[in-house]
C-alpha cells in the first residue's frame, strides 16, 4: 500500500526515526526506513516511475513492513489488505503520537524485544477485529471491502 499519512511524512524529510511506542503500533517492526530517490536517481518527480526505481524502493524496504518516502508519503507491506491496512493505521497514530510525546519529554520506546514479542502474536485476529470495525465505522460490511 502506498499512502500519503500526514503524520508520517514529516519523519521522512527530517531524518528522525520512527519508532514504536505503544502496543499496537509494534506492528511496524523495529525500524521504519527512509527511501529517498534522489540517492540514486537524482532529481525526479518524487514517484516511482520505473521498474528500476522500484526495485531500489523494494530493496530498501528489505523484510519490513513499512519505509518512509522523502518527500511523498510512505509504503506498507503485508501478506494481507487487513494486515497492510492495520500497520498503515497504527504507523499514522505511532507518528502521531511520538511527536506529541517528543514535545513532552524523553520517550520510552518499546524495546526490541517487546516489539518482536508483539510481531510474533499479533496475527489474523487483531486485523480481522480492526477491520471488522473500520468497516462497521465506513457504513460496510467486513466481507464486500474485500470479497470475504
Amino acid at each position: 500500500m502506498h499512502n500519503h499519512s500526514p503524520s508520517v511524512i514529516p519523519f521522512g524529510v527530517t531524518g528522525t526515526k520512527i519508532r514504536p511506542l505503544l502496543h499496537t503500533c509494534g506492528c511496524m517492526g523495529h525500524e521504519v526506513p527512509i527511501w529517498d530517490s534522489g540517492d540514486k536517481f537524482g532529481d525526479t518527480n518524487m514517484l516511482v516511475s520505473d521498474l528500476a526505481m522500484g526495485r531500489d524502493l523494494a530493496r530498501r524496504l528489505g523484510d519490513g513492513r513499512a519505509a518512509l518516502l522523502r518527500g511523498h508519503g510512505c509504503v506498507v507491506a503485508g501478506r494481507s489488505i487487513r494486515e497492510v491496512v492495520y500497520i498503515a493505521v497504527y504507523l499514522e497514530l505511532n507518528a502521531r503520537l511520538q511527536m506529541q510525546a517528543s514535545a513532552l519529554g524523553t520517550i520510552k520506546f518499546l524495546t526490541r524485544g517487546e516489539v518482536d514479542k508483539i510481531l510474533s502474536s499479533t496475527g489474523a485476529v487483531a486485523f480481522d477485529r480492526a477491520w471488522e470495525n473500520w468497516c462497521r465505522r465506513a457504513g460496510r460490511e467486513p466481507g464486500e471491502m474485500t470479497g470475504v
